[in-house]
């Protein structure tokens, strides 16, 4: 067998014999094909009435476009048969009625121009047999209908359908006569920017995902990955409605997502310029720094953002602990403070709010902010560490050193910080208190060892909320209590340890029974009665008695 010279693109006659199987026969993908088709063809309205008629329901889908002028072309795969400047706008692909394969369907219509329409009734059969179909005369108006039976499940779910395909199509549907609501698909939008044929909405809020419907295809919305970009406090996204930009094509014949061509690159790279410019117009920006370059890579001259951080916020064991961040600082004479880990950042937090000197000047290190000229200067904290003397021995607790010193008080407790920059420094702060603990070496929190400058350093209340902050993680173990409960039994044990630490074992015994009867008992003593009780080893004495009124102080 002998190679041929050429070849030619054709369709397959077997293709046609398949047809019913190109398309879902969804009532909402049957809607979507002939409302577009309608809309195509010049329609000022579309009607979509329910009839009675031979005993069963129908369908009829009508519009006052166009018409169709040559019915042989209903039945033609790929042809669409639409003038030239329809073809260039909308390259239709001659699809929108197979949408109806293995229906019985009636079609009636008259092309402007011509003044007399015609009428064809396709079986069920007809679709694929290629069997002769009768084309009848007969009076029409301008335009077209199309009439097939209506389903019982469909017409359960027919008015929400239509409602959702006339919300944002161009032209107006009407449902049995009524009007149905119709929206602006970039309603909400902060801006609107109109070119090459397509209108760009953007938004800046955190709604959007890239799973969600991002164009209007004239009335058809699809999901499509387009550009986002996030400040610190602003993220930005975009929706487009198509208004002529035939480039934008659809993935036949589902029609459910954006074909990936040069036409959606291009369309990708005007929406992020357009996100840059409408930043740019706001004067000030917090963009990272990556995102800086590459707007003015696109030739879009932004200024370095605005030179804020957010201030320090030492780190807690129990990342949902709700411990609220500090605001936005501006970046005159910051200093960043690395990671060093819960029982440091905690306690070094704690002695640098008794020393003063570095009061408001720390914030968090922003490596997205690296690059900008102002960041990159910030001075640093390098290295944070407690010293500890006792007995003449001097300890060094820097997060990989552990002394494991028992708890208690010690001769000297100093924090020593060092500070990188144009002029490094040493910082050494007198330290009330510091908490020996790492969750990778000790089993609990009562292992922690408590180091103390003095008795009167820190008040229990101080100290509690310290080991929390520094030791209180909750399990993530599916039969563990909740984080409440968790939580609570961590602050009954912490305020027995501080109080015996501080104040010593009767102390503590009596705080340990105080909120034990606060959690316990205290919520069922009625209003204007209190208990009065004695306990002792082997019996109990309760009285109950009028609140006696409290003593001005």
């Amino acid at each position: 067998m002998s190679l041929p010279t050429v070849i030619r693109s054709r369709v397959d006659p077997a293709a046609i014999t398949k047809v019913t199987r190109l398309f879902n026969n969804t009532l909402g993908d049957i809607l979507t094909e002939l409302i577009q088709n309608a809309r195509r063809a010049g329609a000022t309205v579309i009607d979509l009435d329910v009839a009675e008629a031979e005993g069963r329901r129908w369908l009829a889908i009508a519009d006052d476009g166009a018409g169709i002028a040559d019915p042989a072309v209903i039945l033609a795969l790929g042809r669409s048969g639409w003038d030239d400047e329809v073809a260039r706008r909308e390259d239709p692909a001659g699809m929108g009625v197979f949408s109806l394969a293995g229906r019985h369907v009636e079609i009636r219509s008259c092309a402007r121009g011509q003044g007399e329409g015609w009428a064809i009734a396709i079986g069920p059969d007809d679709w694929e047999s290629r069997a002769p179909i009768a084309v009848v005369p007969c009076a029409h108006p301008f335009g077209t209908e199309i009439r097939l039976l209506l389903e019982d499940e469909w017409a359960k779910t027919l008015e929400a359908i239509a409602n959702g395909a006339a919300r944002y199509c161009p032209t107006p549907i009407r449902f049995n006569g009524a009007a149905l609501p119709r929206a602006d698909w970039l309603a909400g939008a902060e801006v609107i920017v109109e070119t090459e044929g397509v209108r760009i909405g953007l938004f800046n809020d955190t709604r959007s995902t890239r799973y969600q419907p991002r164009i209007n295809f004239h009335g058809l919305t699809v999901p499509c990955v387009l550009p986002s970009i996030d400040e610190k406090d602003r993220h930005w996204w975009a929706r487009v409605d198509i208004v002529d930009a035939p480039t934008l094509q659809l993935v036949l014949p589902a029609r459910k997502e954006m074909v990936e061509n040069a036409a959606l690159e291009a369309l990708r790279g005007t929406v992020r310029k357009a996100i840059y410019r409408h930043i740019a117009s706001l004067g000030s920006h917090r963009l990272p720094f990556e995102q800086w370059a590459e707007a003015r890579e696109l030739g879009i001259d932004l200024p370095e953002a605005a030179p804020v951080l957010r201030g320090w916020t030492p780190a807690a064991a129990d990342r949902n602990s709700g411990r609220e961040g500090h605001g936005l600082v501006p970046a005159g004479q910051l200093v960043l403070v690395g990671d060093f880990g819960p029982p440091l950042e905690q306690c070094a937090a704690f002695a640098l709010a008794r020393d003063g000197r570095l009061e408001g000047r720390l914030a968090d290190p922003d490596d997205a902010m690296a690059g900008y000229g102002w960041y990159d200067a910030l001075a640093r904290i390098t290295a944070l560490g407690f010293e500890i003397e006792r007995d003449g021995v001097t300890s060094l607790f820097d997060g990989s050193e552990l002394p494991g010193l028992e708890s208690g008080l010690v001769d000297r407790l100093d924090l020593v910080v060092e500070i990188s920059g144009p002029q490094p420094q040493t910082l050494i702060v007198a330290a009330p208190v510091v908490i020996e603990y790492d969750e990778g070496h000790f089993w609990s929190f009562e292992e922690a060892n408590i180091l103390l400058a003095s008795r009167d350093a820190v008040s229990p209340e101080e100290l509690v909320y310290l080991l929390e902050a520094a030791c209180f993680c909750a399990s993530d173990d599916h039969d563990a209590d909740s984080w409440e409960t968790q939580n609570d039994r961590f602050l009954l044990d912490a305020r027995e340890m501080a109080t015996r630490l501080l104040l010593g074992d009767d102390a503590a015994l009596v705080e340990r029974l105080r909120a034990i009867i606060a959690y316990r008992a205290q919520w069922f003593v009625p209003e204007g009665r209190q208990f009065s009780a004695v306990i002792g080893r082997d019996a109990i004495a309760i009285q109950l008695e009028p609140a006696k009124p409290e003593t001005a102080s």
